[in-house]
């Protein structure tokens, strides 16, 4: 069962979960105000009517569901499986399952799998367990990753709650046992957080804007970002002499995406970096942190804390306004 509480009208509801118990009334160990394993969820939408909400709420009786405490609504939960695909997907509908699965060849025995066709190196490859069908929710697909060219394995499976009857969200994955929850999968969790926001196709872009600004250019064009973003999604940058086309520098490794040799060259060896004309035009933008003209400062002055000073995170903080650091901060 879950608890919900239906006034949050954000996408992401917090569920509260509590271990299987009986209806009203409610055992003690579970209290929406105490109770901290609660999760993030993005309810389905594609059947909400005009006016409703995806998602259990107070004034809509909580569906199937029972309301507590006026607030909140009690759910009774149920996990579905399902086959997505029958047959051979295309990349991109493989890369919208959510579920991944171990390599295929680490199986032997009565666990082992069997190449379905042929192995397609840059296309989809599909493996399916020993004594099923092709395709099944064992079923295994392999596609290689447009970066890092590690091969990512997903499984034929879609797993779908649903909650109060009528309200479904994708089950969410977790590190955890619930029951016995161990240190070692706080890190891996971490991890995969860690990998999810570097494979993001957003992050490309948005750090290189970043670094711009910290390397003077307050007003990146759309080709220094551009450039800066390729470098970091390949992991290499080739400098190019203007006057010589055969002389060509190489930063960084293919492949190795967010090398930061190779991020650094594009911003300080582009063609804007590396123009007069560019550098006189007074739209291309070379304001400096204001917090590193502060700093500057204080070192032009060798200015050092004061004994009594234990901190100078207060410091800096307190003037970040004051200064308008905001659009500089990471």
């Amino acid at each position: 069962m879950l608890y919900l509480n239906s006034h949050n009208k954000e996408p992401f509801t917090y569920l509260y979960l509590s271990f299987p118990l009986h209806r009203l009334p409610v055992q003690s160990h579970v209290n929406p105000e105490k109770t901290v394993s609660y999760f993030h969820v993005q309810w389905d939408d594609t059947n909400t009517g005009v006016g409703q909400e995806p998602y259990p709420t107070v004034s809509e009786s909580c569906g199937d569901g029972v309301v507590y405490d006026t607030d909140y609504c009690l759910c009774d939960t149920s996990v579905t499986e399902t086959m997505p695909y029958d047959a051979l997907p295309t990349r991109a509908e493989v890369l919208e399952l959510t579920i991944g699965a171990f390599d295929p060849s680490m199986f032997t025995g009565d666990e082992a799998y069997t190449l379905v066709g042929n192995e397609v190196p840059d296309g989809v490859t599909v493996y399916k367990k020993n004594g099923m069908d092709d395709y099944t929710t064992e079923t295994v697909f392999r596609v290689k990753d447009e970066f890092s060219n590690e091969y990512i394995y997903l499984k034929n499976i879609m797993s779908v709650v649903t909650a109060c009857g009528s309200f479904h969200f994708r089950n969410s994955p977790t590190f955890f046992d619930i029951v016995d929850p161990e240190l070692v999968s706080a890190y891996q969790e971490t991890d995969a957080y860690i990998d999810h926001v570097h494979n993001h196709p957003n992050t490309p872009p948005s750090v290189c804007l970043m670094l711009h600004k910290h390397y003077g250019y307050s007003n990146p064009t759309q080709n220094q970002v551009l450039g800066c973003s390729e470098a970091f999604k390949t992991g290499v940058y080739t400098w190019t002499n203007p006057d010589d086309d055969s002389e060509e520098l190489v930063f960084g490794s293919l492949g190795e995406r967010g090398n930061l040799k190779a991020v650094a060259a594009s911003i300080v060896l582009s063609n804007e970096a590396l123009s007069v004309e560019a550098d006189l035009d007074p739209n291309g933008g070379t304001v400096t942190s204001p917090l590193l003209r502060l700093m500057h400062l204080s070192r032009s002055f060798s200015l050092t804390k004061s004994d009594h000073q234990r901190l100078t995170a207060g410091f800096l903080e307190a003037g970040f306004n004051a200064i308008v650091e905001g659009p500089y901060i990471m």
